[in-house]
């Protein structure tokens, strides 16, 4: 069950923010007290600013969609660590950004939550 609910949260990143644009959706994947290490970037603290941050990244890149393949998944109680690696999509025909991640997830409000967010992009 808790890997459904991860897989939702996914795809909200994956398809409301990355694909729609719709970057007021991260809300529901990041946690109040968020934190987001990327590369490049001083770490960020909160929703506002991660906000912020993707909506600047993803308009820089031309980002048109992502897709994450979580690789391993770890559950104890109400905290959870995901291994991944995911590819961003841009301009058509260009082959997609490769990234590895690590999420720590926390669940807040009910809901399954990225409560830290680290990635860096493949050689």
């Amino acid at each position: 069950m808790a890997h459904e609910a991860f897989r939702a949260t996914n795809r909200i990143f994956e398809e409301d923010a990355m694909g729609r644009g719709d970057f007021a959706a991260l809300a529901r994947v990041y946690t109040e007290g968020a934190r987001l290490f990327s590369p490049g970037v001083p770490a960020i603290t909160g929703i506002p600013g991660i906000i912020d941050y993707w909506k600047g990244a993803a308009g820089a890149l031309g980002v048109t969609g992502a897709k994450l393949h979580s690789l391993e998944v770890t559950v104890t109680g109400d905290r959870a660590t995901e291994l991944g690696r995911g590819e961003i999509f841009t301009k058509p025909g260009a082959p997609p950004v490769t990234v590895k991640y690590v999420v720590l997830w926390k669940q807040e409000g009910g809901a399954w939550k990225w409560d830290v967010d680290c990635w860096n992009l493949d050689a």
